[in-house]
C-alpha cells in the first residue's frame, strides 16, 4: 500500500475534524427533501387536474423521490413525476437537485411518446426558449449535466437545427435550469416551470 493514498492534506486534516460542516450539509439535503416532497403533491395535482393531458398508464406511477452523494462526484436528489422509464418508450418529467451547480427539469421523452409529442414541443419551441430551456444534443439520454457541450440553448437554434437535433435519434430531451441562488423562490419557479412542460406537450 502507497502511505500517501491514505495521508491528509492539511485542509482534509482541518475538515475531517470539523463536523459542523458536514451536519450542515445532511441539513440542506433534509430540506431538497421536504421541498421534493412539497413539489411532487404539486405536480400530482396539477396532471390530476387534466387527467386527459397525459396516458393514464404514464400517471398511474406515482412519484418517486431517490437521492445519492455522488454523481460526478456531488451529492443530487431526484424527483421523477410523472415516470414511466422502459427499454424502448420513456415519458418521464425529472427535477433534480444537484449539489454546487443547480436545480434543473427535464422533459425526457422516447420511442413512442416522443412520437406522439413531438409536433406539440415543435409548436411550443418559441415558448420553451424564452423561459430558458435547453434541447439535449448528445447520444446519451442518461446525461444530467447542463453544460454546453451536452445541451444547448433552444434560442441559439434556428427551427430547421432543432428539427435536425429531434430527428437524430429515438429520444428528446429538454431542460431547464434553476440557479440555487434562487432557493427560497424555487418551489414557486419549479412550479411555475413544471407547467410550461405540461403546456409544451400540448396541441
Amino acid at each position: 500500500m502507497n502511505p500517501a493514498k491514505i495521508h491528509l492534506s492539511e485542509e482534509e486534516l482541518a475538515m475531517v475534524q470539523n463536523a459542523h460542516w458536514l451536519l450542515t450539509k445532511n441539513r440542506i439535503i433534509d430540506k431538497v427533501m421536504e421541498l421534493f416532497g412539497e413539489l411532487s403533491g404539486s405536480f400530482r395535482e396539477m396532471t390530476g387536474a387534466q387527467p386527459a393531458l397525459l396516458p393514464a398508464e404514464v400517471l398511474a406511477v406515482s412519484p418517486k423521490i431517490s437521492k445519492g452523494e455522488k454523481y460526478r462526484g456531488l451529492p443530487y436528489m431526484m424527483l421523477d413525476y410523472p415516470r414511466l422509464f422502459g427499454k424502448e418508450h420513456i415519458f418521464a418529467i425529472r427535477t433534480m437537485f444537484w449539489w454546487g451547480h443547480y436545480f434543473s427539469i427535464t422533459l425526457h421523452l422516447k420511442g413512442n411518446y416522443k412520437t406522439r409529442y413531438q409536433p406539440a414541443l415543435q409548436k411550443h419551441l418559441r415558448r420553451l426558449g424564452e423561459q430558458g430551456f435547453h434541447i439535449g444534443i448528445i447520444d446519451d439520454e442518461w446525461e444530467h449535466d447542463l453544460s454546453e457541450t451536452n445541451y444547448t440553448a433552444i434560442t441559439q437554434l434556428d427551427e430547421e437545427a432543432i428539427r435536425r437535433i429531434l430527428s437524430r435519434n429515438d429520444f428528446c430531451k429538454l431542460s431547464v435550469r434553476i440557479s440555487l441562488l434562487e432557493w427560497n423562490r424555487a418551489k414557486i419557479i419549479m412550479t411555475d416551470l413544471y407547467h410550461v412542460v405540461l403546456q409544451s406537450i400540448t396541441d
